[in-house]
Order: structure tokens, then sequence, then C-alpha cells
């Protein structure tokens, strides 16, 4: 808090203040500080502050005018003239009334206090704070969802609650994406991918697409929404794949991510199209032939959460350790180079091939008798276990 001054008002100002308030006839008051001899400072020159009260055209709920408070500090004033002012202000307004002065403004020069200056105050408080690209982009997102909701108001309304946003399909993206559910002798295309243009689901491309080639379609600079249709032991497979690069803007991930729900609801239960695995990724080069054919080989009910592979492990090694059961017990210190491995550990070997048509995983496991019994020459039967699927493209 600033020091006061304590320079009190004359009872002149106050009375003359207070006519003014009640009769609404006084426009300008100008008041300045005075030395013992009573001298009044010069009006408004370029090197005396001035303290100017200026009664505006509206009225508060009292009915009485209220007033703008201005503070002329010219630049060349003298510095003891400046903190003497400085340190006034609030002891001046508080004793006339806080409650009479809506506003105030503060001036160096002649220009500041001009009705051109106070106009430029006042478009200035009205003006909107200044917003960093990342907030301008939150608010358009608001706008985008405050939009869509007053669209799908209504009970006669079709659609399926998710959170995020709810974007509408244009009748080309609604097509492409009918032509999914049919059978493969009959369906011309398998691949259709879609992307977010003026708030509306719009259709990008829609082919039929081999599963090795699934990923050069898909850009690499921006987001999509992608429904990739195979065959698995012959039944149809749908699989929603979500690129995100990070290379695309902020305001196109935070639209995606937040529409990604509605889109797989919508296209369930407008188009009754059964999504099987949720996939998601950062770079459309993971989508490589032998990771979309593990996914759809382990489809998942369209109930289960979003597959990724957050665990750190390769799809053999996921496969590998499903195939195993649960571990037992908790985390293991590996063995340290050039160790025997003690007696009765486990090994395993694993075969993974993968060909056109078949994919086969094997795993054998083999425990080895104790050493120390020699007389005892039983040893544990190896078992293995093979799991074999064809997919067709």
């Amino acid at each position: 808090m600033s020091h006061q001054s304590g320079i009190r008002v004359s009872e002149e100002l106050a009375k003359t203040f207070a006519d003014a308030t009640a009769n609404g006839n006084t426009r300008i008051l100008r008041v300045s500080i005075v030395k013992d001899y009573s001298k009044v400072l010069e009006y408004l020159d370029e090197s005396t502050p001035s303290y100017i009260l200026i009664r505006l055209d509206d009225k508060a709920n009292t009915g009485k005018y209220n007033w703008l408070f201005v503070s002329y500090v010219p630049d060349n004033a003298k510095v003891r003239d400046k903190m003497i002012y400085a340190s006034t202000r609030a002891s001046l307004t508080k004793e006339l009334g806080d409650n009479h002065f809506t506003d105030s403004i503060y001036g160096t020069s002649k220009d500041d206090v001009s009705y051109d200056g106070y106009k430029k105050h006042v478009a200035h408080k009205k003006a909107d704070a200044p917003l960093t690209q990342r907030e301008r982009e939150l608010e358009e997102i608001k706008r985008a969802e405050a939009n869509t909701a007053s669209d799908y108001q209504g009970a006669s309304a079709r659609r399926t609650y998710a959170p995020g946003i709810a974007f509408p399909f244009t009748d080309k993206a609604l097509d492409a994406l009918r032509e999914l559910q049919k059978p493969k002798d009959e369906r011309k295309t398998n691949f259709v991918s879609l992307y977010l243009e003026k708030e509306t689901i719009e259709l990008d491309t829609a082919s039929d697409v081999p599963i090795n080639a699934v990923h050069s379609k898909i850009p690499e600079n921006a987001p999509r929404f992608t429904f990739y249709t195979l065959t698995c032991d012959n039944d149809n497979v749908v699989l929603f794949i979500y690129t995100c690069p990070s290379t695309s803007k902020i305001r196109e991930r935070m639209l995606y991510s937040s529409s990604k729900a509605n889109v797989i609801a919508n296209a369930e239960s407008e188009l009754s199209l059964q999504v099987t695995k949720k996939l998601e990724t950062s770079d459309p080069s993971d989508l490589t032939e032998d990771y979309l054919l593990e996914e759809a080989r382990h489809k998942k009910a369209s109930t289960g959460g979003v597959a990724s592979s957050g665990t750190g492990l390769s799809i053999v090694e996921q496969r590998i350790q499903m195939l195993s059961g649960p571990k037992q017990g908790g985390f293991k210190r590996p063995v340290a180079p050039g160790r025997r491995r003690p007696a009765g550990a486990t090994a395993t070997a694993t075969t993974f091939a993968n060909t056109n048509t078949t994919t086969t995983v094997s795993t054998t496991t083999e425990s080895t008798s104790d050493s120390s019994s020699s007389n005892n020459d039983e040893s544990n039967n190896a078992t293995s276990t093979s799991e074999t699927t064809t997919i067709e493209q």
C-alpha cells in the first residue's frame, strides 16, 4: 500500500463537490494542491499536475450522476509534485466519496485527458483480454461444443451418448461406412478414412487397400479416423484406427481426441457397424501388416477399452505372456552374466512364424530334474501349446 501525504480536502472543495453531485449542473471541477500561501497552481500546463473531476452523462441507481476521476501528472513535473499527487489521490476520492466515481484515468499529457483520450480508455476497457493461441483454441472448442449440443437437441434426435464432441457425418462418409458392412465378395472398399472439416465428419478416402499398404494411405502430418475391414475366421473384423501425429496443430489434436468416442458411437448406433478393435498411434508407420494381423487375431468386444500397447512389450512378448498365464510372485532380479542358471530353473523357447495366410505361436516349457539326485533319472516331460488362426484379407 502506498504512503499517504495527509493533505486534506478543503471545506470549499467539499461543499462545491457536494452541490455538484446534488444538482447535476456542474460538468467539470479542477482540483489543485496549493501551498501554505494558498496560491493555486496554474491550469493544465506542461509542468503542473492536477486532479480533474468530470461529470458523466450516465446516472447511478440513486439518480445522481456518475463522475470520472482524472489524474493529470506531466512527465516534466517536479519530482516532489509527482510524489505528492500520487500519495494524495486515494485520500481525495475517499473524502469526496468513492461511490461517486465510477471510473478513473491517469494522464501524463493533455492528449491523455482529452475527450479522445477518454474514448480510447473506454474502448480499451471493453476490449477482451488478450488470449494465447491455446486459449483461443479452447474458446473455439467450447463454441463448437455449444453449437453441436444445440443442433442435436430434441426428443426425436437419434444419438448415442458418449463423452466429448459429437460432430455429424456427411452423406458421403455414411455411404462409405455402409459399404464396410457388406460381405467380402460384395463390398468394393475395405478402407475408409475420415477427417474433421467445419464441425462435420468428412470422407477423405474410400478404397480397397491391401493390409500391407494401410500405413501408406494415412497422412503423416494430420489426424485421421480410419475404419479398416478384413476377414478373420469367416467373420468380418472392423478395426478403428485413430492416428494423431505429434506434428499436427494443437487445435486439431484436441478436436479429434474429443470427438473420437462419438465417431465410434455414431458408426455403431446409426449404421450398426460393429467395431471389433480400436487402435491409436501417433505414427502411421506403426500400422504394419504384422501388427494389424496380430490385433485382428486377438479381437475383443467393442465395449472394451481402446487398444494400446502401453505395457512396453512387443506384440510377440505380450502373446507369450498371455499364453504362459499370469506371473507368479513379484519382480525377480535377473541373473548376472556368466553365472550358471540354478537347478530347477525354467527355460522358454519361442517360435513365431508368419506367412500370408497363417500365424502360429508355439511355447515350449522344459523342466530339469535336480542334479543332486544321482539315483533319480526322472525328468518332466516337455509340454507345448500351439494355436493357429487363418487370416484373410
